[in-house]
């Protein structure tokens, strides 16, 4: 079946058997021992104390500073469900990832790649153990992923008819998104809504009325940070996350050099992740406003954590982020090499981040098929014999470091040959979706290598959906030049 504007549309039956592998799938890994963890609840900082998310919750959402407030929200209500047992998340967890799943083959499917490539394309995606770690761990990352995959899908009925609920339903998994991942800041959701007013003038007036109330809901919660804590960001852990890249990516012996000489605060010897016991007093101390706030005032979660959203932080961070602009402008290079690095592992297989250990032991045969087939592992170990792949933790996976781009610059190309060829702004449905899917790669690669040092290849995940629809079209494309050339 064809939509109003030739696009293929998969059929209802092709869902079917899809879900009938995804089922399958699952129940390979199941039965080789994977099981949801929720271990992330207790030891991984961006979660408030799971006490006050039981107990005090909407007090504590309130006043959460370090995360956007919508998985922390999430978490809070699936505790008062089930407080210990973690069979809610894991079924939601799994509902994700068959809709992650189908919109990954949806993408394909409607971008004018053949079903039979897309269906193996996307299963390949579903199967890997990159896709059933994040599904089974809990954190943001593996519901963002998913959201924002149906956002894209959805975006072809917003650019097909316009209609309320389509432009309602693609605005709120961006809002969704934009709520549980830093990452996706409020000027991404301005910029979105922007851009379909410019691309989509026939349903300019739904969607201004639909898309100002995420646009002006999410700036609240920004607005809120401004007014209490004196940042209008969702995460006012950001300034660490630069420092990593700049100060924390020199010497010891340099950056004691440079403490003494006071071009760095002493908080730059300082691990980042210490609790406040490891800062000076000062950094303890609670504003009298909050002083009964315990998600502000306490310097740990009830099972002994740190708990980084007390007050002080905000002021160690501002100090940190300091540190990490001097850096910046006086040893660029220490920037620079931190950026490469990071380039480098967002390339690598999405379960290379350190999660889940349980789980990846029990899936040694999925490990080295994905390694070796899949992903195509350069087959020598050159750690050995150059320095910086070591600190990489791997040698290159060719499929990766080679296709992905390969796969972008072809979606870039296409894009770009088609606007060309009409000159204008009002895009068809395809090339708006492409151009979705691309700037969002755009997005994730750029502020993910930026900010982050160790794990940039979880980010990528986030578009894993968009990268298998730009290899679809790559295939695609390859396919058809060949068949033109053994006909003629």
């Amino acid at each position: 079946m064809a939509s109003e504007t030739g696009s293929p549309r998969a059929p209802f039956r092709a869902y079917a058997v899809l879900t009938g592998v995804f089922f399958a799938v699952h129940a390979a890994y199941w039965a080789a021992g994977v099981r949801f963890d929720r271990s992330s609840l207790d030891g991984v900082m961006h979660f408030l104390d799971p006490e006050l998310l039981r107990t005090r919750l909407l007090e504590s959402l309130w006043y959460l500073h370090i995360q956007p407030p919508l998985f922390n929200l999430f978490t809070g209500l699936v505790l008062k469900v089930t407080p210990k047992s973690p069979w809610l998340f894991h079924l939601i967890f799994l509902a994700l990832g068959l809709n992650l799943y189908l919109c990954a083959f949806t993408l394909s499917v409607r971008l004018g790649v053949r079903r039979g490539l897309a269906a193996v394309l996307a299963t390949l995606l579903m199967a890997s153990p990159g896709f059933i770690l994040w599904e089974h761990f809990l954190l943001y990352e593996f519901p963002a992923a998913s959201l924002l995959a149906l956002a894209a899908v959805l975006l072809f009925r917003v650019a097909e008819r316009g209609t309320w609920g389509s432009i309602a339903g693609f605005f709120l998994c961006l809002f969704i998104v934009c709520g549980i991942r830093s990452l996706f800041h409020w000027a991404y959701l301005v910029l979105v809504l922007g851009a379909l007013l410019a691309m989509l003038p026939q349903y300019r007036r739904r969607l201004l009325i639909v898309g100002l109330v995420p646009v002006l809901l999410l700036g609240a919660f920004y607005a809120k940070n401004a007014a209490l804590f004196g940042s209008f960001t969702a995460s006012t852990f950001v300034d660490k996350n630069l420092w990593i890249m700049t100060a924390g990516n020199i010497g010891w012996e340099e950056k004691q050099q440079l403490v003494a000489a006071g071009k760095l605060s002493p908080l730059s010897l300082v691990n980042r992740w210490a609790s406040l016991d490891a800062y000076p007093p000062e950094y303890r101390e609670v504003p009298e406003r909050f002083a009964g706030i315990p998600a502000l005032a306490e310097t740990h979660k009830r099972n002994g954590e740190v708990n980084y959203n007390h007050y002080g932080n905000i002021a160690i961070c501002k100090v940190y982020g300091q540190d990490a602009r001097y850096v910046l402008f006086h040893r660029p290079e220490a920037y620079l090499a931190a950026v490469a690095m990071s380039a480098y592992r967002f390339l690598g297989p999405t379960d290379s981040p350190p999660v889940s250990p349980q789980n990846k032991a029990a899936m040694p045969w999925a490990l080295g098929f994905y390694n070796k087939v899949v992903y195509a592992q350069f087959p020598l170990d050159l750690r050995p014999h150059i320095p910086w792949l070591a600190r990489a933790g791997f040698t290159p996976y060719l499929s990766l470091f080679l296709g992905l781009p390969a796969a972008f610059l072809f979606g870039v190309w296409s894009l770009v040959r088609w606007c060309r060829s009409t000159r204008t702004l009002r895009l068809d449905p395809q090339r708006l979706v492409l151009g979705f899917l691309l700037a969002n790669i755009v997005v994730v690669a750029v502020l993910g290598c930026a900010l982050d040092f160790h794990e940039t290849a979880r980010y990528r995940f986030l578009v894993s959906a968009f990268s298998v629809a730009l290899m679809g079209m790559l295939l695609e494309a390859a396919w058809n030049r060949l068949a033109a050339r053994t006909r003629s």
